[in-house]
């Protein structure tokens, strides 16, 4: 009687992974949609493995654990034609600290990981869609530590603090400096992220500080 009630609590966890597991591969498509990866689809694979002492589910028996029967893979498609792998198996760097950002954003009121590193996020991205991965960056930041290593002014212009990081050599040593960045100072960097320091990579600097302290409240909407 114990196994049964064990095999029914198992298939009804089941059946709601499966409900959730759709949602979160359209959950996560939509955001890849905005993150310039509009022909990727995403897919949450969950697998069963027989076993004759397992659970009986559906007149099947399926080895368990304390989690029950399922198996969850992620599985991606970056474009079409190329069929669903393995997550881990076939994104590129920039693609994965993409989809990482559109699952933790998926994710994000069920997720208590504190702190999120992303590194080469603006691989492969222009400036308007890295002013969005700012935004979805910044949004995430309110619920944990958020990390971003960038090249990209559009989306260095969303972070609380900014940081600049290079390295010296002195007396056959390296080091590297870190020096945070505010006022100023920071709208320079943003400029020289841009090109050439010039009065016009300034203003592109100030206009694109302006629109993130917009949207993130700082400054007020005109």
């Amino acid at each position: 009687v114990f196994k049964e009630k064990m095999s029914a609590s198992a298939k009804a966890i089941s059946q709601e992974r499966s409900a959730a597991a759709e949602k979160l591969a359209k959950d996560v498509e939509d955001l890849l949609d905005q993150l310039q990866m509009k022909s990727a689809r995403f897919m949450v694979s969950l697998l069963k493995k027989t076993d004759p002492e397992g659970l009986v589910i559906d007149g099947e028996a399926y080895a368990f654990d304390s989690r029950g029967v399922d198996t969850a893979e992620f599985l991606i498609e970056p474009n079409p034609g190329e069929g669903f792998k393995p997550l881990a198996k076939i994104a590129s760097g920039g693609e994965t600290s993409r989809l990482m950002l559109a699952l933790k954003h998926a994710l994000a009121e069920v997720d208590h990981i504190p702190t999120l590193i992303f590194d080469e996020i603006d691989s492969g991205i222009g400036g308007r869609v890295g002013a969005i991965v700012g935004q979805l960056l910044w949004q995430l930041s309110r619920r944990r530590q958020v990390l971003c290593v960038t090249h990209l002014p559009q989306l260095a212009a969303y972070g609380d603090q900014h940081f600049h990081v290079r390295k010296e050599t002195a007396s056959g040593r390296t080091q590297t400096i870190v020096e945070e960045l505010a006022g100023t100072e920071r709208e320079t960097e943003l400029a020289a992220m841009i090109g050439p320091l010039t009065p016009g990579t300034r203003q592109s600097a100030q206009e694109i500080l302006h629109s993130a302290g917009v949207f993130t409240g700082k400054i007020q909407a005109e």
